[in-house]
């Protein structure tokens, strides 16, 4: 958590409220005080805070800072050596810092040897700082730029110097030069060059020489004691160039608790860089231990820590690798730990928040023990972090080695808004205030600035929950006017830690059943509390060191209480109250407030268990639930939707083993159905609760269900609201308990049916018009005529009507309609359709196109031929798809879905070609339209329903009357015909002497007796 926020929490303090909630943060600034920073500052551009070093000296604490940039005071006529500053801690409330003479003279040049004249010239004096880890520890400062010019017409060594300070930081200091081996020739040219990092441990002084055999790099070891120099075996280390062996040095027990090895990075070895480990043997260095980094570019090795992490007197090793990139940078540090004898073994790695170039790993220090607990603890920096903002971070050793979740992030912006590169040098393992804990100090260069942190107490409280080992709920122990179970748990509570006060004040919450409360569940215990159920009781507490103080409290158990087999676990969650923290430390330097001891990141609180008691005969308490269940539907197979209002789910469940205790049966079902109720057949104290729309949970028996024993209940559902989407309605049926339970199989039961939409569907329809007349003598206009077309169009409008009477809604239909199209197998098409419709676009009709739809077929007849049809016309013709050998046009109409009782029509606007029409010879043409509705899958037609055909008819009645040019040929074949057989028959009276007769003496003769008889009728009148 960064600094400033850190800051503002520890103003506003712990507030004092009981009967609330206290909030305990998992992650806070634990115990580096962030309120009372001690900030020292240098000469500007100076580089001051690029090494620091926490150093102390009889009762004196300082901190010395390297200013590798600084002009000297003590050698003002050399051009920036550099400088190192030594910053009291007590009694320096201006914080201010004094320089330190080395007694190195004013001279820019000095004889260092029979062939050594030094160049003090921008000789970085100061670049890095170490100690002897001891109360009279003496200091190294080192100059990596510093030159032997002797033979400056020939060559430059840059061999580098070192500085030797007595403890007090007074009176002379020792040179040492640990690449100068008093002659010169071009193999010690290129051997030794750039001194650059440093270590002092016992009498061992480390250096790495990373610029030596042309940047392939090396190490030297100097004992003060016997004055010999060690180097590594060349076998021992691969010679790549640009390896740059000795970057980072460190030494410490790898192998043995009395052994000093030393340890060397090679950042640039192979691109990806490597770490030696090596041991001493006579006046060599023998490699031990290697390990290489796993990504190019990383510098792995560019940084080193030894640090005892977890207790056991071998040093363990941490490696930084600050370049290692995921978007760039972000830097990672690698925890080697010691098995002993040279063995070393990779824990964790280490990344703090990963940040975007933050180069975390640059700089990697040992810390000591800062907050009690007996472990060695490191920072890491990360300097760049935060736009060169820098942090640090803290992490932790433990008996397993390190805690990988740092405990703390110091940011520099947090600490002061101005520093930058704030953790490129870190210091620690001294306490600076005399308050028992060490204390960390951090350089940020970039400002010329050095930032020293102080450790606040730990309080190490120990919390004891004191609860009956079980609770039997079937038999009542309290009776406070009911029957009810209750308990007594006991809280107690100490605390102890080093340089405390006498007394502090904690706030602590006690929560009952703290796992059911987590998962908003409601808690099987509480507290009852001024006529009030609670589960939570906030208390205030005074706590004397080293002293207990107990508390005891009530706990009640409800009495519906289902679960009884997973455990109520109680919780005591507490923090600091206010404390104010009287005087001063030691010095100037104000006391600071005590810290609860951190939880590697958990939250700080304490739990116990109690169990309820259980009758179980098995070790193990094993239940055996056994579950059978069917589907009653009336006895049919299927289910039909619309048609079935509800279903009933008869389900058994028996216990073959053990009391299950929380036995519940859970239904999962679609959410298109509903559950209405459950029926028991004897009263067995089964309850159903509906927990979501799908999932419906049965509790059968309570607090347990005995063993040997079998349920009967049902459950019944509605089924008006299904859609039919699925294929099947399925319930998935599960019995648990919270017993373990050795055989699951017959535990579930998956039970479904058919979904079946079952309707009636019929299809009824109408055609206008029903007839109509055609022929030569009609007047056209009351026919159509297309654009650019002669011939002449009947239009004829055909409706069908597909109902749904249920009692299932249709999901869809296909409609096929059939007209009759020719009025021979070979000839022509009769209709051009024009458009096709369903009715509010609920389905579509294949697309049927006439590419011809005005066909007039040639007369090729004699007249002759003409007359003799009109005198032989038939009477009807029927044209009928269903009559074999006749050509139809077929049409399919795919509908769409039709709840119960609904309509859907299908409009078809259509032309006939009258023209073809008059070719035939029937009086009347009976045209026989056919529609067959036919249902898709997963629907069933209700048995001896309604008819899915229908026959639409209409009729063409060809008009009688003849054409013009056809009667005037009729009266003259008349004639003509007339003519021809009255000669015939004139021959045929001629053939029959008919015209041979003496018809002129007949007719005389019968002229005489007409008048004979004319004379004998005057004969008679006269008588």
């Amino acid at each position: 958590m960064g600094g400033m926020a850190s800051r503002r929490r520890q103003k506003t303090g712990v507030q004092t409220i009981l009967h609330v909630c206290l909030s305990i943060s998992v992650v806070f600034s634990y115990n580096i005080d962030l309120e009372h920073p001690l900030v020292f500052r240098g000469p500007n551009s100076s580089f001051f805070g690029y090494s620091v070093l926490e150093h102390y000296h009889d009762n004196t604490r300082w901190v010395i800072v390297g200013a590798p940039r600084a002009n000297s005071t003590y050698s003002n006529s050399v051009h920036a050596p550099g400088a190192l500053f030594k910053c009291r801690v007590h009694s320096n409330p201006e914080r201010r810092c004094t320089e330190m003479d080395l007694g190195r003279g004013n001279k820019p040049r000095e004889s260092c040897g029979k062939t050594c004249q030094g160049d003090r010239d921008d000789e970085w004096m100061g670049v890095s700082l170490a100690r002897q880890n001891r109360a009279d520890g003496r200091v190294l400062a080192c100059a990596h730029r510093w030159k032997n010019v002797y033979y400056d017409s020939e060559h430059i060594l840059p061999h580098g110097y070192c500085s030797i300070i007595p403890p007090n930081l007074q009176g002379r200091t020792q040179p040492l030069i640990p690449c100068y081996e008093g002659t010169v020739d071009h193999l010690t040219w290129y051997r030794f060059r750039v001194c650059l990092c440093c270590a002092i441990v016992a009498e061992l002084v480390v250096m790495g020489a990373p610029g030596s055999y042309y940047w392939t790099g090396t190490i030297k070891v100097y004992n003060l004691t016997s004055d010999t120099f060690y180097s590594p075996n060349k076998d021992d280390v691969d010679s790549h160039r640009y390896s740059y062996l000795g970057y980072a040095v460190t030494a410490g027990h790898f192998s043995s608790p009395n052994v000093i090895d030393i340890a060397a990075g090679a950042p640039q070895h192979n691109s990806s860089g490597k770490v030696y480990i090596f041991k001493i043997d006579g006046v060599s260095l023998v490699k031990s231990f290697q390990a290489s980094g796993k990504m190019m570019g990383s510098y792995f090795g560019s940084s080193l820590c030894a640090v005892d992490l977890n207790k056991d007197g071998l040093s363990d090793l941490l490696v930084g690798a600050p370049m290692h990139s995921q978007l760039r940078d972000e830097g990672r540090v690698s925890v080697y730990l010691s098995k002993g004898n040279g063995v070393m073994e990779e824990q964790a790695v280490l990344s703090g928040d990963n940040a975007y170039n933050a180069h975390f790993g640059e700089y990697i220090s040992a810390i000591g023990d800062i907050d009690d607990d007996g472990y060695q603890d490191v920072a890491i920096g990360a300097p760049k972090e935060d736009d060169y903002g820098g942090a640090v971070y803290i992490y932790h050793g433990d008996a397993t080695g390190i805690i990988s979740k740092y405990s703390m992030k110091i940011t520099g912006r947090g600490v002061n808004p101005g520093l930058q590169m704030f953790g490129q040098a870190i210091s620690g393992s001294v306490d600076m205030d005399g308050n028992g804990y060490t204390d960390v100090t951090i350089g940020a260069f970039m400002t010329d600035s050095v930032v020293l942190l102080r450790s606040r107490p730990v309080i190490t409280v120990d919390v004891t929950i004191f609860l009956p080992v079980s609770i039997n709920i079937s038999v009542p122990q309290c009776h406070e006017g009911q029957n009810i179970n209750c308990f007594i748990i006991t809280v107690c509570m100490r605390f102890h830690g080093r340089q405390l006060p006498g007394q502090i004040e904690l706030l602590y919450n006690l929560t009952a059943d703290v796992d059911k409360r987590q998962k908003s569940l409601p808690s099987r215990v509480y507290f009852i509390q001024s006529g009030s159920q609670i589960s939570q009781k906030s208390e205030q507490l005074k706590l004397d060191i080293n002293k207990d103080e107990c508390q005891r409290y009530t706990a009640y158990v409800k009495k519906d209480v289902k679960d009884v087999f997973t455990p109520i676990t109680f919780e005591v969650a507490y923090s600091l109250g206010k404390h104010v923290v009287g005087g001063h430390q030691e010095g100037d330097l104000p006391a600071l407030t005590p810290v609860l001891r951190w939880r590697k990141g958990n939250k700080i609180a304490v739990r116990n268990e109690t169990w309820f008691e259980k009758n179980c005969l098995s070790d193990d308490c094993a239940a055996d639930l056994r579950l059978h269940g069917k589907l009653l539907l009336s006895g049919r197979p299927h289910l039909a939707l619309g048609g079935v209002r509800n279903v009933s789910l008869n389900l058994t469940i028996s216990n073959a083993g053990d009391d299950a205790y929380d036995t519940n049966v859970y239904l999962n079902f679609s959410r298109e159905v509903f559950y209405i109720n459950f029926w028991q057949k004897e009263e067995k104290g089964i309850s159903c609760e509906l927990v979501d729309l799908d999932f419906l949970r049965c509790s059968v028996g309570f607090p347990f269900m005995r063993a040997q024993t079998k349920y009967h209940f049902a459950v019944l559902f509605d089924t008006t609201q299904l859609s039919g989407e699925n294929d099947t309605l399925q319930f998935l049926v599960q019995a648990k308990s919270a017993n373990p339970e050795h055989k699951l199989s017959d535990n579930i039961l998956d039970l479904s049916i058919p979904l079946i939409h079952e309707t009636d569907t019929t299809i009824t329809g109408v055609v206008t018009p029903s007839s109509f007349v055609y022929g030569n003598s009609i007047d056209t206009s009351r026919f159509v005529q297309l654009e650019d077309m002669e011939c002449s169009f009947q239009p004829l409008n055909v409706t069908f009507q597909v109902i749904n009477n249920g009692p299932s809604r249709l999901p869809g239909s296909t409609v096929v309609i059939r007209i009759p199209n020719r009025l021979a197998g070979n000839g022509a098409d009769m209709f051009h359709i024009l458009e096709t419709q369903v009715a509010g676009s609920r389905g579509n009709c294949t697309p049927h196109r006439n590419p011809t739809p005005c066909t007039i077929p040639q007369d090729r007849e004699s007249i002759f031929h003409t007359i003799f049809a009109f005198f032989t016309k038939s009477g009807r013709k029927v044209l009928d798809c269903e009559r074999p050998g006749r050509a139809c046009m077929t049409i399919s109409c795919s509908l769409g879905p039709q709840l119960k009782e609904e309509a859907l029509n299908i409009d078809i606007k259509l032309l006939l070609n009258t023209e073809i029409l008059k070719t035939d010879t029937s009086s009347v043409i009976q045209f026989v339209t056919r529609g067959h509705v036919q249902v898709n899958d997963r629907t069933v037609e209700v048995p001896k329903g309604l008819p899915e055909d229908i026959s639409l008819i209409f009729e063409a009645l060809h008009s009688q009357e003849p054409r013009g040019y056809v009667v005037g040929w009729i009266i003259a074949i008349s004639l003509l015909v007339g003519i021809l057989i009255f000669l015939l028959l004139a021959v045929l009276l001629w053939k029959m002497g008919f015209f041979r007769r003496r018809y002129r003496e007949i007719i005389e003769a019968e002229r005489n007796r007409k008048d004979s008889d004319d004379s004998w009728d005057w004969m008679e009148k006269n008588h």
